[in-house]
């Protein structure tokens, strides 16, 4: 029976802790109402045992609205959630802060007592203000002029940053229980970035002047090359080709009948005769053609059918040579 009371109240004691009043409303209304909601939130995080999302909120809240209670819960939860360093650290801001409050200090005492021996405690004094980081991790106070943290045991480096007057750097050999004072100054505030240079004035450019050009003279016209023959020629050329070509149809005739009557009574006299005529025939269509041939030619490239007053008439008059039943023929075309 004893044994169960005592478990009861070893379980009691950290939800008797959890359960501290909400920090007092000390400042802005809107600070209060964001620590207590912070605070209500770390309450609900430290009765589900997670400790350390309930450091959190318990520090948010003491950043929000200052209070003892809010930073006890922290402390705690920190302890809970085995970050000795950060407990510790929170410790020496409520035994400096909160004082007054027994049971801030008594705990602060317990904390230090404990973790003083395992790790190291630093002071850093700066002037003016400045922001500490330990391996590239903020620690102390925002922006002041005086830190006091803990660090694990080992080389560590510290660096301070001042607004608008750059970076110092520091490497520390870090022992437990070992206590670390450092006062460091500002660097020399960065100079300011030389005024920019005024851009030079430019002119504006002189409005052209615009030159009047004479007229371009007019090309002179290039009329076509006229041929050299008039139609005339052509005419001539047609009618004998024609003559020829009546010869032609006679001697044919007629050695057509010649070969008839040599067939019905040949002779020496008869063959002769017919041969001569065939002879007769074939020179009159080797002239024939070539009248055609030439008489063509001379209408399609050598004659000038655009005459003085052609563009006029409106009969048009051309030569035509072609192919037809196996022959040459030659004529004229001629188009409204």
């Amino acid at each position: 029976m004893r044994l169960a009371i005592c478990l009861t109240l070893m379980l009691v004691t950290p939800l008797a802790a959890a359960q501290e009043g909400p920090p007092p409303p000390p400042g802005d209304v809107t600070d209060v109402n964001a620590a207590a909601a912070a605070f209500q939130e770390g309450q609900r995080l430290q009765l589900a045992r997670e400790y350390a999302r309930a450091a959190e909120f318990f520090e948010i809240a003491d950043h929000s609205a200052p209070s003892p209670a809010a930073l006890r819960s922290a402390i705690r939860s920190h302890q809970a959630a085995g970050h000795a360093v950060r407990a510790a650290t929170l410790s020496l801001r409520a035994r400096s802060r909160d004082a007054a409050d027994p049971q801030s200090a008594q705990l602060a005492d317990a904390v230090l007592a404990e973790a003083a021996p395992r790790l190291t405690r630093v002071h850093v004094t700066c002037s003016p203000g400045c922001t500490v980081t330990v391996d590239r991790l903020a620690v102390g106070d925002g922006t002041g002029e005086s830190h006091a943290f803990f660090v694990e045991p080992g080389p560590r480096t510290l660096e301070t940053r001042w607004a608008n007057r750059g970076t110092r750097s520091r490497s520390l050999e870090c022992a437990a229980g070992q206590s670390v004072e450092l006062s460091l100054d500002a660097p020399p505030p960065e100079p300011a970035p030389p005024p920019a240079p005024t851009p030079a004035v430019t002119p504006p450019p002189p409005a052209p002047v615009l030159a009047v050009l004479p007229p371009l003279p007019t090309p002179p016209v290039v009329r076509p090359r006229q041929r050299p023959l008039p139609p005339l020629v052509f005419w001539i050329g047609l009618a004998a080709t024609a003559a020829s070509a009546g010869v032609l149809v006679w001697s044919g005739l007629d050695t057509l009948s010649a070969r008839d009557a040599y067939v019905q009574s040949p002779t020496e006299a008869g063959y002769h005769d017919g041969a001569s005529r065939e002879v007769r025939t074939d020179v009159l269509i080797a002239s024939t053609a070539a009248l055609g041939v030439a008489t063509a030619v001379v209408g399609v490239f050598f004659t000038e059918w655009s005459g003085r007053g052609a563009e006029r008439s409106w009969l048009r008059t051309a030569p035509s040579l072609g192919l037809r039943d196996g022959g040459l023929q030659v004529g004229v075309v001629r188009s409204f």
